[in-house]
């Protein structure tokens, strides 16, 4: 982890509100892994802005962000040759099992900026297949950067474009049995979905059981009641205070203890994760 001064190479608003930025940062290209992520000082905003690397590409990498504040509306006005102040790479990022072959990703919205690298990382040497979410056409980020051969499944709860109409869970399901290893990113209520229909795909089978996993009152601790999880790595993006640690300031409850997205993460097994006062 450096501070580097690295400049921009373009800017460019692909989506309403949403941008792909691509900066020269040489020693971030080389050194970091899907799943780490960048700080940037925004303007003078007292608290640096925390950014998953989207992709990587010969010495360059690429941010993609949505403006929600006044941090991501300066940094979508920065042009070609703006250098910026930027940190990484930072945290821990997703692990491939060597054993694993079929990868499935799972992305929500803005999820899909992890994924990205996940997959050009890993697509030479997996079978891959990306499920991706979002609430209507508009709001789909064009794909094109993905390599060759990954299946792409996409869901817009309005039905407005993709190939199915609901949400991302509607269609994990269909994928569960393939799959080695899933990936995923997107806000906490795709989380928790998830963590019931995973569940329920690994408990003893019973009808009984299966629908007791799948309903209101399932809770965190049923998970110790003959329940056990199906292993998924997910992204956790949330506002850091110094995104190095020393803070304690992007704190979660987990299994096994209190961790630092930040530090500790920001990848986590979802089973690991206390969802209760989770905010992403």
């Amino acid at each position: 982890m450096k501070e580097f001064t690295c400049t921009v190479s373009s800017n460019v608003e692909i989506l309403p509100r949403m941008n792909l930025m691509w900066l020269k940062a040489t020693h971030i290209a080389d050194t970091a892994e899907p799943g780490q992520f960048v700080t940037l000082r925004c303007e003078d905003l007292t608290l640096r802005r925390p950014f998953s690397i989207h992709q990587v590409d010969a010495g360059q990498i690429a941010l993609l962000f949505k403006i929600v504040g006044k941090g991501t509306l300066w940094l979508s006005q920065c042009r070609e040759g703006d250098r910026l102040d930027i940190i990484g790479p930072l945290g821990k990022g997703f692990k491939v099992e060597t054993s694993s072959r079929n990868l499935l990703m799972l992305a929500g919205g803005i999820g899909i900026t992890p994924l990205v690298f996940l997959a050009q990382h890993t697509s030479s040497q997996h079978s891959i297949r990306l499920i991706y979410g979002a609430s209507a056409d508009n709001e789909l980020y064009p794909l094109s950067s993905l390599p060759s051969g990954i299946q792409v499944i996409t869901v817009t709860e309005d039905g407005s474009g993709g190939n199915r109409k609901g949400l991302l869970t509607d269609v994990l399901p269909d994928f569960l049995e393939w799959a080695d290893q899933l990936y995923a990113c997107g806000p906490s209520g795709m989380y928790e979905g998830m963590a019931k229909l995973l569940r329920c795909f690994e408990s003893p089978a019973s009808r009984a059981s299966r629908e007791a996993a799948l309903s209101e009152n399932f809770t965190q601790d049923k998970a110790d009641e003959g329940y056990k999880l199906k292993k998924c790595q997910v992204s956790l993006e949330v506002r850091m205070g110094c995104g190095v640690g020393a803070c304690y300031g992007c704190s979660i409850n987990t299994r096994k203890g209190l961790k630092k997205i930040c530090h500790d993460g920001p990848v986590f097994e979802l089973g690991d994760i206390v969802w209760e006062g989770v905010k992403i």
